[in-house]
């Protein structure tokens, strides 16, 4: 049995201290990137559900600008090509009100992701 090993256990300890704090920092930079996900695709939710509901009223509102629209066209006040434009502007209103869905949808199944994964690590 060697007395003296060369400082090898100094060494060996040493390096084992060094890994076990690289481990915690990268834990913490693994941590800090998926609160920021978190933070980053809720903010996105949370501001969809805004703009939904003001798509909302900008629908409602393009509809309600639609039926005047028609009650002038039949009584002769407003032309043919005035009336596409305000048909028009319905289905852009309906588009963005289905794009704003289907982004808002996106950010919440993303939330759901994340948050099960955080779950499961912990």
């Amino acid at each position: 049995m060697d007395i003296f090993d060369g400082y090898n256990r100094k060494r060996e300890k040493t390096n084992a201290l060094i890994e076990i704090e690289n481990r915690r920092i990268q834990f913490r930079d693994v941590e800090q990137e998926v609160r920021g996900d978190l933070l980053t695709i809720y903010y996105a939710y949370e501001n969809n559900l805004r703009l939904l509901r003001l798509e909302e009223q900008n629908l409602e509102a393009a509809r309600e600008n639609l039926e005047i629209a028609l009650e002038r066209y039949k009584l002769g006040n407003l032309s043919g090509l005035e009336l596409r434009e305000v048909q028009k502007s319905l289905l852009d209103a309906e588009e963005r009100l289905i794009s704003v869905k289907y982004q808002t949808k996106l950010a919440e199944i993303s939330l759901k992701q994340i948050s099960r994964r955080i779950l499961e690590y912990m």
